[in-house]
Order: C-alpha cells, then sequence, then structure tokens
C-alpha cells in the first residue's frame, strides 16, 4: 500500500500530463483515478490529447488495388470584356485556422505543427484493440470532444488504437466484435490509428500526440474576386457534376469498401461561405471515397461587387461557365478554383500593343491581397500609389540586390507586369523629342532639363484626348457597361496628372511624399528596364513622362516621353539602395504567365516580400 504522500504525487502527475496535452498512461498499485476510485494493479489511465488534422496524405488501406493519383494541376486565364478568370484544378485547399481549438504547442506525431486543430466542440471516438497472441480484440471505446478528455481505465496490454470523427459534432458509432463501421455520406471523415505499431499501455508508456488524416477525398470549389479588390456582394453560382459516395471502414485494418452509389451534394451560392471572414473569397466543400474522374462545371452569373468608394458594380447576365475533370484521391485535397479577376485594356499595335490596368496600382496595408488597382482610376496624390523604381513597398527605396516588380505581385501571382519600353510606343510621341528621350537626354539627375526643348520638337501624341489633368485613349479592347459609360475613367485608357517626386536626396526609410508643381501637370510611371544596368549599379532606369501643352494657336495637345532618370546605388552592403524618384505604377498584362503558371509548384496566391 502506497503511503498518502505518494497517492498526492501520482494524482499530481497525472494532472501535468493533462496539462501537457500527451496521450499519457499510468498504473500503481492500488491508485486511485481522477474519480477517487482505485485503480488495479493490472490496470491503468489512459489520457488521450489531439493534436490536429494533417493536410497530408492518409496512411488508411484501400480496399481495391487502385493506382489512381491526384488530379493534375491545371491552369489558364479566360478572357473577356466585363471580367477575366484564373481556371484552375490543383491539390492547394486553403487551411482555416479561425475556428479552432487552437493551441500552438500542439504538435502533430511527426513532429511538425498540425495544419489544422480540430474545432472545441468536434467529437471523436476513440477504438481499442488489445492483442492477445496477434489476434486483436475489440476492448473498448470512448467518445471525447477536444480539451474535456476524461483518463480512461483499461487492462495493461499491447494494443492497436483507432480514432475517429466526421469533424462535427455527431456522435460517433461505438464498436463491436465486426470492426466494421458504415460511415456517413459527404462528411469530412478523420481518421488516425497506432497502425502496425501497438502501444504497451503500462506505467511506462511514452507520451504519444494523435493527428487525425482525411479518409474521404476533399473537393473544395472556390470562387473569388481577389483579383477584382472587392467583396462580392451577390452571384448566382451554380456546380454541377459533383458525386459523393460513402464507404464501409474496417476500423481494425482501416480497409475500406466504397458504396456502389453516391448522391449529388448541393453546391450553389447558399452554400458557398467566406473563407476567413473574407468576403471576396468564397468556398464550398464536398467529401467523397470514391475515386472515379469526376467532370464538374462550375458557373458564374450575376455577379455584383463592393467598390472602394462604397457603390456596386454589375456585371448583370455576364456569365462564366467552366469545366474540368477532377480524380478524386482519398485523403487528398482537390481544389476547382475561378478566380475572377479586372479585365484588361487593350491598345496599341505592332510592339506597343498592350493590355493595360484600368488604374495605377496602389498598397493597401494589411488586406489580404494588399496590391491592386483602384475601382475608379481618380487623380490621387494618395502616398500608397508612389513607389521608388525596383521597391515593393510604396516611398521605400528598393535594395539594389532585390529590386521587385510590384505588379506580379497583383493577384494572380504573375500575371501583370511593369510595361517594357517598347510598350510604351504607342503612347509617345513621335518626332525628334522622341529621339531625345529614347537617348536619355531628357533627364538629367531628375531634372527635366529638356522637356521645352523636347515639346517644340514633338509631335502631339497619335489618338490621344487631353484634358486639364489628364490624357486618354479609346482601347480597341475591354470596354464594357459594367464599368459605366464608354467614357467612363475606366473603360478609357486615362493617364491621370499624378505628378511624381524628383530625386532623393537622402535616403530616408519611409519617405514624406512631396509633388511640389508635378501634381496635376504631369502623368509618370515606370517602366521595367535599365538603360545600362548591373544588379549592383542601375544606372539610367526608363520611365514614361507625359503632359497637356497648351499651345499659343490651336488646340491642346498631349505630348509625352519615353524618358530617363539617372539612378545611383549604394555599394555599402545593408545600405545598397536604389536612389530613385517616386511615382506611379501602370501595369500591362504578362504575355508569359501561361508559361510561369504551368510550372507545378505555380500557386496563385502570390508571396509577397517582407
Amino acid at each position: 500500500m502506497k503511503t498518502t504522500n505518494n497517492n498526492l504525487a501520482s494524482k499530481f502527475a497525472l494532472a501535468a500530463f493533462l496539462a501537457l496535452g500527451t496521450l499519457a498512461v499510468t498504473s500503481c498499485n492500488k491508485d486511485k483515478n481522477q474519480n477517487g476510485q482505485e485503480v488495479p494493479s493490472d490496470q491503468s489511465q489512459l489520457v488521450v490529447r489531439i493534436a490536429g488534422i494533417s493536410d497530408g496524405e492518409s496512411t488508411v488501406k484501400k480496399a481495391s488495388t487502385s493506382t489512381s493519383k491526384s488530379s493534375s494541376n491545371s491552369i489558364e486565364l479566360v478572357q473577356s470584356n466585363g471580367f477575366d478568370a484564373i481556371v484552375a484544378v490543383d491539390n492547394n485547399v486553403p487551411s482555416n485556422d479561425a475556428s479552432a481549438f487552437s493551441q500552438a504547442a500542439l504538435r502533430a506525431s511527426s513532429g511538425l505543427k498540425a495544419a489544422t486543430p480540430l474545432g472545441s466542440t468536434t467529437t471523436y471516438r476513440l477504438y481499442l484493440y488489445k492483442n492477445n497472441g496477434g489476434t486483436y480484440t475489440f476492448t473498448k471505446s470512448v467518445q471525447f470532444t477536444p480539451g474535456s478528455e476524461a483518463p480512461i481505465q483499461v487492462p495493461n496490454g499491447s494494443y492497436k488504437w483507432v480514432a475517429l470523427s466526421y469533424n462535427n459534432t455527431d456522435a460517433i458509432p461505438d464498436g463491436d466484435a465486426s470492426n466494421n463501421l458504415v460511415l456517413p455520406q459527404n462528411k469530412d471523415v478523420l481518421y488516425a490509428t497506432s497502425g502496425a505499431t501497438d502501444i504497451t499501455i503500462n506505467s511506462n508508456t511514452a507520451p504519444l500526440n494523435i493527428t487525425f488524416n482525411r479518409l474521404y477525398a476533399r473537393i473544395a470549389i472556390e470562387v473569388n474576386t481577389l483579383g477584382m479588390f472587392a467583396p462580392i456582394n451577390s452571384a448566382t453560382i451554380a456546380v454541377t457534376g459533383q458525386s459523393a459516395k460513402a464507404a464501409t471502414i474496417n476500423l481494425a485494418t482501416g480497409a475500406l469498401t466504397v458504396a456502389p452509389s453516391g448522391g449529388t451534394p448541393a453546391l450553389t451560392e447558399v452554400n458557398f461561405t467566406n473563407f476567413d471572414g473574407n468576403a471576396a473569397r468564397k468556398i464550398a466543400y464536398y467529401y467523397t471515397a470514391d475515386e472515379a474522374t469526376q467532370n464538374l462545371s462550375v458557373s458564374v452569373t450575376n455577379l455584383k461587387i463592393q467598390l472602394d468608394n462604397n457603390t456596386e458594380r454589375s456585371f448583370g447576365a455576364t456569365a462564366l461557365t467552366q469545366n474540368k475533370a477532377i480524380t478524386p484521391v482519398r485523403g487528398k485535397n482537390h481544389r476547382f478554383l475561378v478566380g475572377i479577376t479586372e479585365s484588361a485594356l487593350t491598345f496599341g499595335s505592332g510592339s506597343g500593343l498592350a493590355q493595360w490596368s484600368r488604374s495605377n496600382l496602389y498598397y493597401k496595408p494589411g488586406d489580404a491581397t494588399p496590391y491592386r488597382f483602384y475601382h475608379t482610376n481618380p487623380q490621387t496624390n494618395d502616398p500608397n500609389s508612389y513607389f521608388s523604381f525596383g521597391a515593393h513597398l510604396p516611398r521605400v527605396l528598393a535594395s539594389a540586390n532585390a529590386a521587385v516588380d510590384a505588379c506580379a505581385l497583383v493577384y494572380p501571382a504573375g500575371l501583370w507586369k511593369t510595361p517594357t519600353s517598347a510598350q510604351l510606343e504607342n503612347v509617345t510621341s513621335r518626332g525628334l523629342g522622341q529621339v531625345l528621350g529614347d537617348l536619355s537626354l531628357s533627364n538629367v539627375a531628375g531634372i527635366d532639363a529638356l522637356v521645352g526643348v523636347q515639346d517644340l520638337l514633338a509631335a502631339a501624341v497619335i489618338n490621344s484626348t487631353p484634358a486639364a489633368t489628364y490624357s486618354e485613349f479609346t482601347p480597341t479592347a475591354g470596354n464594357n457597361a459594367a464599368y459605366g459609360a464608354a467614357t467612363s475613367s475606366v473603360n478609357r485608357l486615362r493617364f491621370n496628372y499624378n505628378g511624381y517626386m524628383n530625386t532623393l536626396g537622402v535616403i530616408n526609410n519611409l519617405i514624406t511624399l512631396q509633388l511640389g508643381n508635378t501634381y496635376g501637370k504631369y502623368n509618370a510611371f515606370w517602366t521595367s528596364e535599365n538603360l545600362i544596368g548591373t544588379p549592383l549599379i542601375n544606372l539610367g532606369v526608363k520611365y514614361h513622362l507625359g503632359h497637356t501643352i497648351d499651345p499659343l494657336i490651336g488646340s491642346d495637345t498631349y505630348k509625352a516621353y519615353r524618358t530617363t532618370s539617372l539612378l545611383s546605388a549604394g555599394l555599402l552592403g545593408a545600405v545598397s539602395v536604389i536612389n530613385s524618384p517616386l511615382m506611379n505604377i501602370r501595369c500591362v498584362r504578362d504575355a508569359t504567365w501561361a508559361t510561369k503558371s504551368a510550372a507545378a509548384n505555380y500557386e496563385p496566391m502570390p508571396v509577397y516580400p517582407n
């Protein structure tokens, strides 16, 4: 018989195991459990904790000999005048930890943090099978919710354990001698097991965490407007071709037998929920044990989005319907993505043909997709729309060794880029003035000394319509009534005179914007090209400079130049930065996106630099 002090020590040890969130076992001679009952010397107390749900592949055995593989990733850009969309099939189902029984210290059995914690009200059941000379006999099962598990008293010995959940609050059936359990249809069935390695339950049993795997294939349908930088107010969404089949599992072996028929889960707009509270990202799931290919169709119509000026943009009857095949694999994630993006304005010809964004780039701190275009293309001196050359953050000088194309950070990743000098061909003046600009004679050390000379020598920009505070062009494609009248600021290729901040004399972490007399007088935006450059030294970065001039005789005209700013870069390691003016960025579509997005590791969500 143990002394009273030892009994207290034993209880303290058990409490410590509970606090650590592990699967622990204690055993003693006539010790007491948490209910004050004595535990016989041939039995022990089992304490369970859940680490979470792994999004890796399940190790569940299959009843068939299927060799099906995960659906091959595919992605394409579907273009129209109203809105464009990237349409993809991949395995990049986003993880949402918001509803989790979140404990940062919990780790999966692999030692890595579990991808998704289990909800605090989720039910799961633990099944125990005792090994009697190689024969496993069902001993008992207990249902729990994470964080409120009570100890289980079981005889000492060697056991296989199995844990099962439907990832909701549904009760899980008890086990029986047959070991077979009919699983529900279209549920997120979670499964974990000790597998081929039994646990020996006695006072020396090592702690063990339980990490669930998905048993069925999880198929996510995602419709988002991240590329339109706006939440969805309403939309009609219809999905067809989906099929969900249930299965029967042998708990002892993990073998699955798929049901011969299944149902068609309802997937309309009412079944889609905001992902992580973001109304620009709608997602719905269904689950199936079947691994036969499914030919899915996703249709989006009657789309309405909320603009940054609190008005609504409606695309009316504009419809997008896309068909993709998905081959489910049990235990894997699959996604059918429809990422709706703002369409472009096409203008120009020859080497100057480009698909332009409808407005300038700006940065919205703290947003899920901070790189975006203004919805109404306003004339603005918003400090978050002025960038130095090669910088991804506004009003910050770029590192000479880490220049970034900020346009490529607009969702979807890499679809947009900063224009080349050649792509300015059709929005710049012709004649000797253009030659001066191309020879880099228009801007020396940030002083526009020759702009007046160029104005005298250059012709007006062809097809331009000048105004006091902007000049614009009529695009050959992209005009759509959803963006307002045909002459609206986003249905025309309009360059607002937002000005620029000239060459900086000092290096600041966050530069105070000082536009001087350039606001309302000039438009200025970067190209992606150096005149002379190395990774360490950039000399002569080209940009676009345009303005309206009021001649003594005749009407106003618009003249614009591909001009050059002589940039310097420090060469002192960490302080090696590009000394650059601040100006706008106007993006164009990247014609190489199809090639880049075909890479196996491509993910539409941009990776934002620090």
